[in-house]
């Protein structure tokens, strides 16, 4: 497990070391400049897609015809996947945590709510990733973009209509955002034990797909 993580980061520093810099000193200096904190918050974003772009590369280089003849099993070969995952989302929660004093000076927003948008939208980035790791081993890294790009405008088309609906549909969402507003810590809650399990059910049906395939 630790030599696939290492191989890995070293395609990763490798490939994306410069681009990993640009990206840390753009997104800094654009959220100083422009007084807009939701550059910080988007590390977490590009860490996690630099890890999704590691499935191009290996289809590249055929990694996994060589990993096939490796001692390692095709269920640790998507352990370190996942695991990979969350270290640079993780990391990439760590620079908005590093900034929130940033933004906190900027625009006078208070670091606890800084700390907890960045949170939120770490969590969905998780929940995202895990599900486009399932679709990538499935169907190819392109394929798999293009049907997150659907299922995200699918999602956002919905609630978007739910919530300009005067009646029920619209009322619940309101009420929801509404009630983790004034209630974040259940709110958080909830959508960590949903992150969690989605990365256990995507996890598991990686590991199906990925054992059922031949190279």
């Amino acid at each position: 497990m630790i030599g696939l993580l290492k191989k890995d980061l070293l395609i990763l520093r490798r490939v994306y070391m410069k681009n990993f810099f640009l990206v840390l000193v753009l997104y800094t200096v654009l959220g100083i400049a422009l007084k807009m904190t939701s550059f910080f918050t988007l590390m977490s974003w590009m860490y996690g897609f630099y890890v999704v772009s590691l499935f191009s590369v290996d289809n590249a280089c055929r990694w996994d015809f060589y990993a096939a003849t490796l001692p390692v099993s095709r269920k640790a070969v998507v352990t370190a996947k996942f695991l990979l995952l969350g270290l640079c989302v993780a990391a990439g929660f760590a620079y908005s945590l590093i900034t929130a004093p940033v933004a906190h000076l900027l625009i006078g927003e208070p670091i606890a709510e800084s700390i907890m948008a960045s949170l939120m939208v770490t969590l969905i980035l998780i929940i995202y990733f895990a599900v486009t790791i399932p679709l990538t081993y499935a169907f190819g890294p392109d394929k798999a973009r293009s049907a997150m790009l659907l299922l995200m405008g699918l999602a956002g088309g919905g609630i978007l209509a739910a919530a300009s609906l005067g009646g029920g549909a619209g009322a619940v969402l309101m009420a929801l955002f509404g009630w983790m507003e004034t209630s974040p810590v259940p709110g958080f809650a909830i959508v960590s034990a949903a992150a969690a399990a989605m990365c256990v059910v995507c996890w598991l049906i990686s590991c199906r797909i990925y054992e059922r395939k031949e190279f």
